[in-house]
């Protein structure tokens, strides 16, 4: 066989032996399909890193994605984003990447409290005396993430007698939830 054969077969084999790979790898690439372009999650819920969360089923290459904030003030605790001196995000929307090769595909994460605060203890009846100031927060003991406020009628000692009041309790995103409490005033 002549040199001149052997070179036309040879390069064009030794090109496909090369090329072959790097064609493969630029196939793990490319834009990532989303299960969806917006995701809403509770706040104080964990925000996690991991691509497979967020890329529909069955995405190829996912150990090969990252997932980065796009948005200021989020900060990445072991795999989990968080906002900056928090333990977790705070209510809002942020913008995320899953970064895959040389392509970004945007998605946002929405932080949302829809979550009433929870009251710990459960009392339906009370003692007061007239003219008295009721703290609530005593009779109703209660945790929420984004704080705790109360409301309630603010005579209720002003006369002797059995009051049946409904303390509404809530947190700064308007969740509440609502107590009745009989409250026995005397003289």
């Amino acid at each position: 066989m002549k040199q001149s054969n052997i070179i036309q077969i040879a390069v064009p084999l030794l090109l496909a032996l090369f090329l072959l790979p790097l064609a493969g790898l630029a196939g793990c690439s490319g834009e990532v399909a989303l299960r969806k372009h917006t995701f809403t999650i509770e706040l104080g819920q964990d925000v996690y890193a991991n691509p497979a969360l967020y890329a529909e089923s069955g995405q190829q290459g996912l150990e090969h994605m990252t997932v980065s904030p796009v948005s200021t003030g989020i900060a990445r605790k072991d795999n989990r984003f968080i906002s900056r001196g928090y333990d977790y995000l705070l209510v809002g929307e942020y913008d995320f990447v899953i970064e895959n090769g040389g392509t970004s595909t945007p998605f946002r994460i929405k932080i949302k409290d829809t979550r009433p605060p929870t009251v710990i203890s459960e009392v339906t009846e009370i003692d007061a005396t007239v003219g008295e100031r009721i703290d609530w927060v005593s009779v109703f003991p209660a945790t929420d993430i984004s704080g705790v406020s109360y409301e309630a009628p603010f005579d209720t000692t002003a006369t002797p007698g059995d009051h049946d009041v409904t303390v509404k309790i809530s947190d700064r995103f308007g969740n509440a939830v609502e107590k009745p409490v009989k409250v026995k005033v005397s003289e």
